[in-house]
């Protein structure tokens, strides 16, 4: 059976996820309830038990007439879609029938109204193996395993890894970890500013309340900033900072960024550094550092340096439950799709 979790109970929602003991972070409800802030849509903590099966997944429930393409032409309520929430997604668990779940899927999807699904993978999980849809992977996610000791992943770095946290120690950079947010102005000012040196997209500049919510988690978030020391003018400066986050053995690097003045510090790769030695003395298993900005571009190869034999597949899934409507969507708007790349289609 699959039990259905409201984001309004907080409590029971978590305890359900903390059940499975493979949980990520991704699945809690803080991490689904900032995304609500973002429009994501209505959060749902899925629960699927058989005899000694116990799997967990969320998913974000999307009325496709409240979306700008459909306003005023379709009637609410009648069509759903859904889509995993932003980083990694699908059922984690523990799962010896893998049919009896796909079976219990589908039927719940149709007596919702749903008309498709997006999935972004979990790259721990087996579930894409067994997902009864389309499914592919364009990208690649770097993951550095903390198995090794910590000796051993420093000598597994890339040599300019190395050398360039070196080169931060000269400059006496310094390290603060936190986990209530202290800083938090400090890391919206080196963030935004972050992104709009590469460009991001809109989606990407998250709103203050955003991180508010995300930092309800207390014990699963942590922020990482470098601190020089401006000996000129006498005071500590955060020059680079790195919000992680991190479920019951994967810790994974999510947003953050670098002050462009103090590029020359490297002071990036110093903060990398001393996420894994805390991930390592922890007990974590794998720091996830992603891919790159949708593609394995240089951000990619950067990430890379820090696991050259941490390259993983990053897994995406497609499926339609009802065709006909999906087709009547692609028909109200037959003229106007601008990205026929995108999934769902008549969304793009």
């Amino acid at each position: 059976m699959i039990k259905v979790y409201s984001i309004k109970e907080p409590e029971e929602w978590d305890k359900a996820v903390r059940q499975c003991p493979t949980y990520d972070v991704f699945c809690l409800n803080s991490y689904m309830k900032a995304f609500q802030i973002q429009g994501s849509g209505e959060p749902i903590l899925l629960v699927y038990t058989e005899d000694k099966d116990y799997a967990i997944s969320t998913i974000f429930k999307r009325d496709i007439a409240v979306d700008k393409c459909f306003k005023g032409r379709l009637e609410t309520g009648r069509y759903f879609d859904i889509s995993t929430p932003y980083g990694y997604g699908g059922f984690v668990g523990c799962v010896s029938d893998w049919n009896k779940l796909n079976v219990e899927w589908a039927q719940w999807c149709n007596r919702q109204n749903i008309i498709c699904e997006f999935e972004r993978f979990n790259l721990f999980s087996d579930y894409h193996n067994y997902f009864n849809g389309e499914v592919e992977s364009r990208t690649h996610n770097v993951v550095r395993s903390l198995d090794l000791s910590t000796d051993d992943m420093w000598m597994n770095f890339k040599q300019k890894v190395r050398k360039n946290v070196k080169r931060a120690n000269k400059y006496g950079l310094q390290i603060i970890v936190e986990n209530q947010g202290t800083y938090l102005d400090d890391f919206l000012r080196i963030y935004y500013g972050t992104m709009k040196r590469t460009d991001a997209r809109d989606k990407f500049y998250f709103k203050k309340e955003f991180f508010e919510t995300l930092n309800q988690m207390k014990n699963n978030i942590c922020y990482f900033h470098t601190v020089y020391h401006d000996k000129e003018n006498e005071c500590d400066k955060i020059i680079s900072t790195e919000l992680v986050i991190y479920g019951s053995q994967n810790v994974y690097s999510y947003l953050g960024g670098t002050d462009s003045n103090y590029f020359e510090m490297r002071p990036n790769d110093f903060l990398k550094w001393e996420i894994i030695k805390w991930a390592k003395e922890k007990g974590l298993k794998n720091f996830v550092l992603g891919g790159g900005y949708g593609a394995d571009d240089g951000i990619f190869e950067y990430k890379k340096c820090l696991a050259p034999d941490g390259i993983v597949n990053f897994y995406i899934g497609k499926r339609v439950f009802d065709v006909n409507a999906y087709e009547e969507l692609m028909e109200m708007r037959k003229d106007q799709i601008g990205d026929m790349d995108y999934f769902p289609t008549y969304r793009g």
